[in-house]
């Protein structure tokens, strides 16, 4: 519109011009022009409107030729969103359908936008799609593209990761998180699936050493990698050389060790497998000396000794300061019966399955009526252990 407007403008200007002019000097003028033969004549009338008109053509041929080529380069542009909007279609659908398991559909429509780029994203969930369609390879071949993409790298390094120890593959996972820049390999989740290939590759020292400067990445998980370790390294100890330099080797570690929950929950789970229940009920009795820990309570249960003493009197010291606790009353309860003492193991499931309906509280107390001649509520309490956790 503002090319019209400046032409309507040109020549409103030229014609007042050739009109004062004209009105102004009383004469029509002259003008003859002559090229290669051609000859006009014409008046400066006839010369200005000619100029006008020539003007106004070039204008309007110009307006016309950028138009055209507006009106070819918005078409391109539509037919480019066209094709974008159904990239974008397909993208979503498939998304909808994954999320609802309709994984055939998912596939189809992830196979729309498989060269396309959605920044690996299309293809992790393609993947996903594979490996619910029981097509590991195939899921496995889109993790390698998507790892090719900067913004889903470490999700798929991820889910190769889990792949591998999946399959107890823990050289391969290891190789894989070796291949990750400092950076992605100082990942929390990263740092987790580490932990779990060296344990499955049982390097056992070399866990327990990395496990130091991971400690603060892995927070609550440290302690359960802490306690497999050592009970791995320990386990290793006891079959190599015997109990006794298990013993040994425990005494020589570093004080700040041995007060480690963890490590002291793993040297004492490898003296009960040696059978030295003794030896255990005095740790757990002078590791715990001041509160009970979590994970060493559920140890208690393993003693198996005619006359644990030491371990009865410091879990009902406990209870008279916690009377509802549901662990001390399951590990009085499974300490009594190994002694048999069925009636203070009697007493204290009782409270147990009460306040927590466990299933290993239910089975024991099953097995306690059992040997009472109670078919009936023992009967009971099995088809109960059945509908709990």
């Amino acid at each position: 519109m503002s090319h019209l407007i400046r032409i309507f403008l040109v020549l409103v200007m030229l014609l007042i011009g050739v009109a004062v002019a004209a009105m102004f000097f009383d004469d029509s003028g002259y003008v003859m022009v002559e090229f290669n033969g051609w000859v006009v004549e014409m008046n400066v009338w006839s010369l200005s409107l000619s100029l006008i008109a020539i003007f106004v053509g070039f204008m309007l041929i110009n307006l016309l030729v950028k138009t055209s080529l507006a009106a070819a380069s918005g078409s391109k542009s539509w037919l480019g969103n066209l094709g974008n909007r159904k990239k974008q279609k397909a993208f979503t659908a498939g998304l909808i359908a994954l999320a609802e398991t309709n994984y055939l559909i998912a596939r189809e429509n992830f196979n729309k936008i498989e060269n396309d780029d959605f920044d690996g994203i299309n293809l992790l969930a393609a993947a996903e799609a594979e490996k619910q369609l029981g097509q590991p390879e195939q899921a496995k071949s889109y993790w390698r593209l998507a790892a090719t993409y900067e913004k889903s790298t470490l999700a798929a390094n991820l889910c190769l990761i889990r792949d591998a120890l999946q399959h107890h593959l823990p050289d391969e996972a290891m190789t894989l998180i070796r291949g990750l820049n400092q950076k992605q390999q100082a990942q929390p989740p990263v740092l987790k699936l580490w932990a779990q290939a060296l344990g499955q590759a049982g390097k056992w020292q070399e866990l327990k050493d990395n496990l130091k400067g991971w400690k603060k990445a892995l927070g609550n998980d440290y302690e359960l990698f802490m306690q497999q370790a050592s009970k791995g390294h320990f386990a290793e100890i006891a079959s190599k050389e015997g109990a006794g330099q298990l013993k040994e080797n425990w005494q020589s570690l570093p004080r700040s060790t041995r007060k480690d929950p963890a490590q002291q929950a793993a040297y004492i789970q490898q003296l009960i497998d040696q059978g030295m229940n003794t030896d255990a009920e005095l740790a757990l009795v002078e590791y715990q000396s001041s509160a009970p820990h979590p994970l060493l309570i559920p140890l208690f249960k393993l003693i198996k000794l005619p006359n644990p003493a030491a371990s009865i009197k410091k879990l009902e010291a406990w209870l008279k300061q916690d009377s509802l606790n549901v662990e001390l009353l399951s590990a009085l309860g499974h300490i009594a019966f190994n002694a048999n003492d069925k009636q203070l193991a009697e007493k204290a499931l009782a409270k147990a399955i009460k306040l927590g309906n466990r299933r290993e509280d239910l089975v024991l107390m099953a097995s306690i009526k059992e040997s009472q001649d109670d078919q009936k509520q023992a009967l009971q309490l099995y088809k109960q252990s059945m509908g709990t956790d």
